[in-house]
């Protein structure tokens, strides 16, 4: 009898996430569910996001001569002010404190934009826009996907809607330098 050669077969390990996996003790109990640390985060980033894009957004539609990029500027300042408002009801509503100003690091973006103009500005504004809204679909889809919190799952579930739609507008301006977006590291 002649039998088939033996061919290791790869132990396969669960999958798990990142090194820095959620406890229970990350957790702070709400009336609507417990929220995570990331929860928390994704309610300061879109917070402190609304802040820069409403800016940056205003000055994109008294800027750019391009109506691309005037359209993407009116439809994220429509949006980001609607996640800003339920964002305050959530965090309120949880007795969870929001930043009143973006982070230092999306200040250097709105400083660096406040003095551009033309297709220098539009090109700034859909790149660091674009590059941005790919990092906070990653956040919004691992909070959607692992929240107990009865208010972050519909948030989640709008920001990561609103998000796509700003990245499909932002690749039809025709501005997206794709070169400058990460690599996926999955």
């Amino acid at each position: 009898m002649v039998t088939a050669p033996q061919v290791p077969v790869p132990s396969v390990r669960p999958a798990t996430s990142t090194p820095a996996t959620q406890t229970e003790s990350d957790l702070t109990a709400t009336a609507f569910g417990p929220i995570s640390s990331a929860g928390r985060k994704l309610l300061t980033i879109v917070e402190q996001t609304s802040l820069r894009e409403i800016t940056t957004s205003t000055w994109a539609q008294q800027r750019s001569s391009n109506p691309a990029v005037q359209e993407v500027a009116r439809v994220i300042i429509t949006q980001h002010k609607d996640l800003e408002n339920r964002d305050t009801d959530i965090s309120t509503r949880m007795d969870l404190p929001v930043p009143a100003e973006p982070a230092p690091d999306m200040q250097v973006g709105i400083d660096r934009m406040r003095t551009e103009f033309g297709e220098t500005f539009d090109r700034d504004y859909v790149n660091t826009l674009r590059k941005a809204h790919a990092e906070a679909l990653i956040l919004v889809s691992t909070v959607r996907a692992d929240t107990r919190n009865s208010l972050v799952r519909p948030f989640a579930d709008l920001a990561g809607d609103y998000i796509k739609t700003h990245i499909n507008l932002l690749e039809k301006t025709g501005d997206v330098d794709y070169a400058q977006l990460p690599v996926p590291n999955l």
